[in-house]
This record gives C-alpha cells, sequence and structure tokens, in this order.
C-alpha cells in the first residue's frame, strides 16, 4: 500500500518560490567532454594543437520551478554538449583559416581570450545563465582539464 504524504508534508506554490535549492550536474560522475585546443602564446608544449577529455560539474542554485526542480538536467548538458569533438580557439589564431580552409570551420569555438581550463569555465557559466530561467541565481562550473589541473567557480 503506498503511504501518502501529500497531507502531512504538503508544500504550497508560495512554498517552492522561496526554497532557494542546488542542482549539481556532474559531481559525482562528470559529464565529459572530448575536446581540443592550443594556447597559442604559450612559451611551452601547450602552444601546439592537442586535446583533453575534460571532466565538467556543474552546481545551479535557484528556487524550484513549478515541475518542482531548479532546471532540467537536459538544460545543463546541451550546452555543455556544443562544445564536445569541437576544437576551441583563441580569436586571431591563424588555426582559425586553416580549419577554415579544410571544410571544418563547424568544428571550431573561438573564444575572445586563451581556451584555458579558467576561460572555459566562466565562459560556460556565462552560456548556461543566458539560457537558464531566471528563476536561477547562480552557476558554477569547474572545468577538470587533467587529474592534476582543474578551474571553476565555487561548486
Amino acid at each position: 500500500m503506498a503511504q501518502d504524504l501529500s497531507e502531512e508534508h504538503h508544500l504550497t506554490s508560495e512554498d517552492l518560490s522561496e526554497a532557494e535549492r542546488t542542482l549539481h550536474v556532474g559531481r559525482d560522475r562528470s559529464i565529459r567532454l572530448s575536446t581540443g585546443h592550443r594556447i597559442l602564446h604559450h612559451d611551452g608544449k601547450c602552444s601546439r594543437p592537442h586535446g583533453h577529455n575534460y571532466k565538467v560539474s556543474v552546481s545551479i542554485t535557484g528556487t524550484l520551478t513549478s515541475e518542482g526542480w531548479v532546471i532540467d538536467k537536459g538544460d545543463v548538458t546541451s550546452v555543455l554538449s556544443e562544445w564536445d569533438h569541437r576544437f576551441l580557439v583563441e580569436k586571431g589564431d591563424p588555426l582559425i583559416e586553416a580549419f577554415e580552409a579544410s571544410g571544418d570551420g563547424d568544428a571550431l569555438i573561438v573564444l575572445d581570450q586563451p581556451p584555458t581550463a579558467e576561460v572555459m569555465g566562466i565562459v560556460l557559466e556565462r552560456r548556461l545563465e543566458e539560457t537558464l530561467p531566471e528563476t536561477v541565481s547562480n552557476v558554477a562550473v569547474e572545468v577538470r582539464e587533467t587529474g592534476e589541473l582543474a578551474a571553476g567557480g565555487a561548486l
């Protein structure tokens, strides 16, 4: 027999609109993005085109929607997936012309700054903020480039 808690733990729409909650996407099992990049003006090997299997985690804080959640997880993964199997470069990188000449211009993501894990996290946060509902008050993205390097906002 089903246990009916509807009367005992009744939530009003006012309760939902006032209760800020945090949704974690990829906290225990990160979202993987296979993405290439290069740091154009770096003095070391990172100036060469290379790639990583980035691990991304996102925390989103906001009030609950009428559906009973902060956001739909699919809204987060659809934004992140835009960078999967793409190559990130900084504006002005000569690789942009090479990709376009080869017919692979659609594989590029061109950023205003070097495509470091730190910059990637900020750009992804802003991209998510643009697409998520106004009920969201905070977005934090962590981008883990390797087992030794991770960057992001407070999760």
